[in-house]
């Protein structure tokens, strides 16, 4: 990797600025000028890097490509030592081992599509964008390879990266000399490796139709970084380019179905387009955060804080080395030879928001109301005493297609949701859901919202029960207060630990985190009648419990 995207943005500020004065019809070929000759820099710098002979034995070159044809970490370690100065393991790199050999050595024909978050400075780039290519090139796993990311220009200093390992890499020229060289298409943004693999680097947003390798159409396409922090804010740039992936991205491969899509970056917006693809099963989501389990003793970390602001590092870094013990309990971070808790929490204390987006995959709008960590989970579902379901039925708009169920349980300790069901349901479905959920959890009450000529369901569902002889306890809900005030009354019942979901809840969770600014919120509004329902029956069940027990008065 010749660059960051950070390092990017910098020298195009910089050169922006070099070339303000400049004619309009000249800027554009001298910036492109300056760009090409900074990035030529640095891949000669790269290339002093390299060792001038390789220290690897000769005799036991078959028996390495061997190996290195099966285990992508070996070949990654084995032959580019010098990305790995940083020791220990990483979830983010194990979890990207597996899915490069799944990619690269699948036996089926079938495309895949994973979408990964990533914290920043963990790697994923140098991972992804460069070191699996070159595996998948050298030992021609792939014919034709595209990179995408927001800037096309940090691609291209990708591509140098890798046709610099190509062109001077000692590792590489013992092993496989039939790889290494300037190969026959040898330009910035493209170029064919001497073995025959294509590899061809494209900023998000451009034109894809047509792009071919003669009669070879992409065979893998990497997607890195597609949003920035400015695009990203635009609800209509983010419909935008989750139209131009999902039509022009995804159809970049042949029609029989192999073309394999791997999306790796930072959420950088909760509705952003990883963050929606992070939502679909079929996309094989997966997100790390560089904690990945807070510390118990977060008042002590609150005391760095302060001493870090108000003072300096070394007066808190103190504070930390007498209190270690403590600040580390329970804690557990993604990479720690390369961010201890300490340096990851004097980021949190340096900018909460920035922390949030960059480094736990979290961003939060000013508007956002729910967090993660102000959300209450249960691992086992307590003993419960009544359960009550509310049910949200699809409106008659195009837009509100979903139906959302909730069932809530009264435990000793608050109410726990045992079920949330969010689904585009037709008629017949709902009523078939609604009879098997209570079924199962017998429910004391049953209430559905009637708003929006969502009235006919209530109806056809007390005749199914009247037909069938299966009693639901069932009552329609006209609701007067707003959506919002429904909603946001949620966060006091998280706060005061009233309310307990469990992780397997996912949409409900997602809905939550994104509310107000979300696309649907069917969910929580559901959970919101569920938890007003069971809160009131169950107030009201203990105030009668209250008044039966008091002794009665002897007349005489």
């Amino acid at each position: 990797m010749l660059f960051s995207k950070e390092e990017l943005d910098e020298f195009l500020i910089s050169n922006e600025q070099k070339h303000e004065n400049t004619p309009n019809e000249l800027k554009g070929a001298m910036q492109r000028k300056d760009f090409l000759e900074w990035m030529d820099e640095l891949k000669n710098e790269l290339k002093t890097q390299f060792l001038h002979e390789s220290h690897l034995d000769p005799t036991l070159k078959e028996e390495r490509i061997k190996r290195a044809s099966v285990d992508f970490d070996y070949f990654a370690r084995t032959y580019f030592p010098h990305y790995f100065t940083i020791k220990g393991e990483c979830g983010l790199h194990l979890h990207l081992n597996e899915v490069f050999t799944k990619i690269a050595l699948k036996k089926e024909s079938k495309g895949e599509k994973h979408a990964i978050a990533a914290p920043r400075a963990h790697g994923k780039s140098t991972y992804t964008s460069q070191l699996f290519p070159l595996w998948c090139l050298v030992f021609n796993y792939k014919n034709f390879i595209v990179e995408i990311s927001d800037a096309v220009e940090l691609m291209e200093g990708m591509l140098e990266a890798i046709k610099a390992e190509l062109e001077d890499n000692p590792h590489l020229k013992l092993d496989f000399p039939e790889v290494v060289g300037i190969g026959k298409t040898w330009r910035v943004g493209e170029f064919v490796s001497n073995n025959g693999v294509k590899i061809k680097a494209f900023g998000s947003g451009k034109r894809l139709r047509g792009v071919r390798y003669g009669v070879k159409r992409p065979d893998l396409v990497i997607l890195d970084d597609l949003e920035n922090d400015t695009n990203v804010r635009s609800k209509d740039q983010r419909d935008k380019l989750e139209d131009w992936v999902d039509e022009a991205v995804l159809n970049l491969g042949s029609a029989d179905g192999s073309l394999d899509v791997l999306y790796i970056g930072t959420i950088l917006h909760n509705d952003s387009v990883l963050s929606r693809k992070l939502k679909l099963g079929f996309w094989n989501p997966k997100v790390f955060r560089s904690i990945e389990e807070f510390p118990q003793r977060l008042d002590l970390w609150d005391e760095y804080a302060t001493l870090y602001r108000n003072t300096d590092f070394n007066t808190a870094h103190q504070f930390y080395l007498k209190n270690k013990v403590l600040m580390d309990k329970g804690a557990k971070v993604l990479w720690d030879e390369a961010k201890s808790l300490e340096d990851l929490m004097k980021l949190r204390a340096e900018n909460l928001k920035a922390f949030n987006k960059e480094q736990l995959n979290n961003p939060r709008s000013e508007n956002q109301i729910f967090s993660l960590d102000g959300i209450n989970f249960y691992d086992d579902l307590p003993p419960i005493n009544q359960y009550y379901m509310y049910i949200d039925p699809a409106g008659e708009k195009a837009k509100s297609d979903f139906t959302a169920i909730t069932i809530i349980g009264k435990g000793a300790k608050g109410f726990y949701v045992a079920e949330s069901i969010v689904k585009i349901l037709k008629a017949q479905s709902i009523i078939k859901t609604i009879f098997n959920l209570q079924k199962n959890y017998k429910c004391r009450l049953i209430e559905i919202e009637t708003n929006g000529g969502q009235f006919f369901l209530k109806k056809w569902l007390q005749e199914k029960s009247l037909e069938s002889g299966v009693f639901l306890p069932l009552r329609g809900k006209n609701n007067s207060v707003s959506k919002f005030e429904r909603i946001e009354s949620l966060s006091l019942a998280f706060e005061n630990e009233e309310l307990f979901l469990h992780k397997s809840q996912t949409m409900l969770i997602n809905q939550l985190l994104e509310f107000p600014e979300g696309k649907n919120d069917d969910a929580p509004d559901s959970l919101a009648g569920a938890f007003l329902l069971a809160r009131t029956k169950s107030s009201i069940k203990r105030r009668k419990h209250h008044f039966n027990s008091v002794s009665r008065i002897r007349r005489f």
